[in-house]
């Protein structure tokens, strides 16, 4: 239903990886972002996030174009968008949309690191974490399709042309908060070989979210003014913070349903040196492990979140419906209530024929990965990951697949990186991060930012911590701590 309204309305909808702040052994707290094993080899013994972001946007069927936009000019108040005549129909666009028949796929995600601490205590890790989180996408949808969200009814070479997909066609958009517990733990120490568990626990609180499942839609386009749906089955659900009757924002609870959700990772680690059998008391003597390499496997994103206020499930058995002078409904379709009762009415024949539900599951977008780091010179590591979507029902949020390699310098004062992303196996994108002291910024897409290609998406992501290193005690502890007096400098790296 939702994925017909976008057809009629014209409204097209538009993931993050974040390498700089989750790779590296100066991670802490925010290796939970990749791997929660990974903390058990933390470089500190505390380690707090104050506050961090990313946003992360890539598609397959439009690009603005790179002589037409500058990333920098953005910043430019008096900055005017480029736009373009419609290819098709009438007004503007900002785009220009890639001419070939491959299924279309659009990833959006964003994420707000919260407040977050870490505390290790000899073999055992914790940490509290908070965040917002926020992803969307479409997934295979066909070409015909994508040029009808875009261009709306008037991309005139498909009129007079019968569609018929019976592939899965998914799209889903869900935002939430999550508050996260943590734990590592060291459970095997062989000679130079620490092998940890990792696992996170989250509270999921639940803001808006949609989905739309289509497991066969046949349709037919006669002109820009017409639709015909011959038949269309599926399901799709919708919870959204606004009032249905008139799109503005709703005046209750920003909560609109709860879940849980979980990650979970194993790592080996190959240490430069054996291993102590002795127990810290004292949290600044516990000393860092330097490795030669580091193995990862995670399983990410396990979880549902139920919505249950303001939240609607409708199901698609094989209905069919025509619209007549789609222009004329423009006025109408301005708010969810009249959208919805009109589609229903279109479809089966009453107000909310289709409607089976007034709550709904959705699930978060798990995926499996494997992760590798390895010291090849002094301060110099190479580190990479690979990861795909375990996508196993309607109603789920797609992650998405992609390979990582990335080669970086690091000291607890400095560190940059330059990571290689082939997202969603595909894409190959081409990032820079710095990080001095605790503040670290950068991008998994730099090529947007210096105009070096065709602008499919965008990625950019910063944070900013404080935290104590492993092996530095306080002056007056000095008779306890083997590594001498406590350096406040080389501790905060503030």
């Amino acid at each position: 239903m939702v994925f017909i309204l976008a057809i009629l309305h014209d409204k097209p909808s538009y993931a993050q990886y974040m390498t700089g702040v989750s790779v590296s052994s100066f991670s802490g707290v925010n290796s939970t972002i990749t791997n929660p094993a990974f903390m058990s080899n933390s470089r500190y013994f505390l380690d707090i996030n104050i506050a961090g972001a990313g946003s992360f946007f890539h598609n397959n069927f439009a690009y603005m174009a790179r002589e037409e936009y500058n990333f920098f000019r953005f910043l430019d108040p008096n900055y005017t968008y480029p736009m373009h005549d419609k290819e098709y129909g009438t007004g503007e666009r900002p785009a220009y949309t890639v001419e070939n028949k491959k299924l279309k796929q659009v990833f959006f995600s964003n994420r707000i690191l919260g407040p977050s601490v870490m505390l290790a205590y000899n073999d055992h890790t914790f940490s509290l974490n908070t965040a917002f989180r926020s992803v969307s996408g479409f997934r295979n949808i066909p070409y015909d399709m994508a040029n009808y969200l875009y261009y709306s009814l008037d991309y005139s070479p498909q009129h007079g042309k019968e569609y018929e997909h019976r592939d899965p066609i998914r799209t889903a958009s869900l935002s939430w908060s999550e508050l996260g517990f943590s734990w590592a733990w060291i459970f095997g120490k062989y000679n130079r070989a620490h092998w940890s568990l990792g696992i996170t626990a989250k509270m999921l609180f639940g803001h808006a979210a949609y989905y739309v499942y289509l497991d066969h839609i046949k349709y037919f386009v006669p002109d820009d003014e017409n639709l015909y749906v011959r038949n269309v089955h599926g399901e799709t659900g919708y919870s959204f913070p606004i009032d249905y009757d008139n799109n503005e924002l709703y005046n209750g609870s920003i909560i609109k349903g709860n879940g849980m959700g979980f990650d979970f990772g194993l790592s080996y680690i190959h240490t430069t040196s054996g291993h102590s059998i002795k127990k810290y008391s004292i949290l600044c003597q516990q000393p860092y492990h330097e490795y030669k390499y580091r193995i990862g496997v995670s399983l990410m994103d396990f979880g549902w979140i139920n919505f249950n206020d303001v939240s609607r499930k409708y199901e698609l058995d094989n209905y069919y419906g025509i619209w007549y002078r789609l222009d004329t409904l423009e006025a109408y379709y301005n708010n969810i209530n009249y959208i919805s009762e009109d589609i229903n009415r279109r479809l089966c024949g009453g107000d909310d024929c289709a409607l089976t539900a007034n709550n709904f599951n959705i699930l978060l977008p798990m995926s499996i990965g494997a992760q590798f780091d390895y010291n090849y010179f002094k301060n110099w590591f190479v580190s990479g990951w690979i990861r795909f979507p375990l996508i196993y029902s309607k109603n789920q949020v797609s992650a998405t697949s992609g390979l990582m390699v990335a080669p970086r310098m690091e000291t607890a004062e400095f560190e940059f990186g330059v990571p290689f992303t082939l997202h969603a196996m595909r894409s190959p994108l081409l990032g820079a991060y710095i990080r001095i002291y605790n503040l670290t910024i950068g991008t998994d897409n730099a090529a947007g930012f210096l105009n070096l290609t065709d602008h499919y998406g965008y990625d950019f992501f910063i944070a900013i911590k404080f935290n104590l290193l492993k092996g530095n005690c306080w002056r007056k502890m000095s008779d306890f701590c083997p590594t001498g007096a406590y350096d406040l400098r080389r501790a905060t790296k503030m």
